[in-house]
């Protein structure tokens, strides 16, 4: 029991040593929390995505892409039709969205949306709901219906100039624009006051533009028809009936579409994530072994004087180990409270910074400038069952790092140890 005490007492001899025996077994900790908290918020981030998806149809106009200012694809739904797909079994949800191109640079474009407010806000050419998290400003609300407001993404408001230092902005709807695609309109030049930013983590869907549905009307001219018609089924199992449903109801007017491309391709960056985030927590367990070995080893080794005094007075070799692997495990503890301590702290901070250093360079180009934006920054809870592994490979190493240095020394002799320090 003495020795026991001893060991603990001990640690606060060299508080210089404590602390950076500390640091060095709570930098791999933290790393390993870091990286397991990103690929967690990736894959729910992806989730998300794919239940907004598995339930949902999307309709267009046969043959066109419903967009009212693209040359060969501006037919819109007829007007009745959503009334229609309303009264449809099983039928949860539908949400009519209209749509207009407006050039960018060179051949590139951003999509003018309009929709209802509180109806998701999907992403171009897919349809996919892109879960798009405000990063500056606010979102639409119930009072900008029919004002002349619009939410912005980052990529259309870095084109803009349009910085989250300068909300609200304004914007320039100038339909008179044109390129190989669009064709002018000849309407009047319409101010929007840009209210918020937006990252949906799809490289499309940030350069778009929404806007309340009877904005978008009195804008663009169109009175009646939709671009899109959304519906959301209130099963997977029904999606099949729903679909039959609709082509009775509405005949050949109709393309039905089943938006799955941005979620797959999600889940594919998921993928990269998790096999980049799994490599480097690896190395972060490696680290730490090699770490925690070698500094339990030499912090052994440097105490041969001591150990040979202990010897010198009638201590036994058991009682010495007992004395080290306690202050071994005790400094394992330590240095894994503090790791945890600066994930809680410093975790969310610095996982934006974290993620761009060691994820960026092996994402698609789609997702490097928008996907940790549009995830929602990460948690920094703890799991209680990785740290716990952690924390055992950590006593274990330990262990055998400062076992192993002491078994050097106490087969010396009392005077043999003390000069071998």
């Amino acid at each position: 029991m003495g020795m026991l005490a001893l060991g603990f007492r001990n640690l606060l001899r060299n508080k210089l040593r404590l602390l950076v025996v500390a640091m060095l077994i709570g930098i791999p900790f933290f790393l390993l929390m870091a990286f397991q908290a990103i690929g967690t918020a990736v894959r729910a981030y992806t989730e998300i995505l794919k239940q907004g998806v598995d339930t949902s149809l999307q309709l267009r106009a046969k043959g066109s892409m419903g967009h009212v200012n693209m040359v060969g694809s501006y037919r819109l739904l007829p007007h009745d039709a959503l009334e229609k797909v309303r009264g449809i079994e099983h039928v949860a949800k539908v949400e009519p969205y209209l749509l207009g191109m407006s050039p960018t640079e060179g051949h590139n474009f951003a999509m003018h949306v309009g929709l209802n407010i509180g109806a998701a806000k999907r992403l171009e050419s897919h349809g996919e709901a892109g879960n798009p998290r405000i990063i500056a400003g606010r979102d639409l609300m119930s009072e900008d219906a029919g004002k002349d407001v619009g939410l912005i993404g980052q990529g259309y408001a870095r084109w803009a100039g349009i910085t989250p230092e300068n909300l609200p902005a304004t914007f320039v709807v100038d339909l008179t624009r044109t390129h190989a695609v669009i064709f002018p309109l000849d309407r009047p030049k319409r101010e929007l006051k840009i209210i918020g930013i937006y990252a949906s983590g799809y490289v499309f869907g940030d350069m778009q533009l929404f806007m309340p549905a009877e904005t978008f009307r009195r804008i663009y001219g169109a009175e009646k028809g939709f671009s899109w018609l959304f519906l959301t089924v209130d099963s997977v199992d029904n999606v099949a009936f729903v679909e039959r449903k609709i082509r009775e109801t509405l005949g050949d007017v109709a393309d039905i579409i089943a938006p799955k491309a941005a979620a797959t391709f999600t889940s594919a960056t998921t993928r990269t994530v998790d096999r980049i985030a799994a490599t480097v927590s690896l190395f972060a367990v490696a680290l730490m072994v090699v770490v925690v070995f070698f500094v339990m080893l030499v912090t052994v080794r440097e105490r041969a004087r001591e150990i040979g005094t202990l010897k010198a007075i009638g201590a036994s070799d058991g009682g010495i180990v007992v004395q080290f692997l306690t202050e071994a495990m005790a400094l394992s503890v330590i240095g894994g409270l503090l790791g945890v301590s600066l994930f809680r702290t410093l975790g969310g901070a610095f996982a934006g910074r974290l993620f761009a250093l060691s994820m960026r360079p092996f994402l698609p180009a789609q997702y490097k400038d928008t996907l940790f934006d549009s995830v929602g920054g990460i948690s920094s809870g703890v799991d209680i069952s990785t740290i716990g592994i952690v924390l055992v490979i950590s006593l274990v190493v330990s262990s055998v790092g400062s076992a192993y240095g002491v078994w050097q020394v106490i087969r010396l002799s009392p005077l043999e140890a003390i000069k071998h320090e």
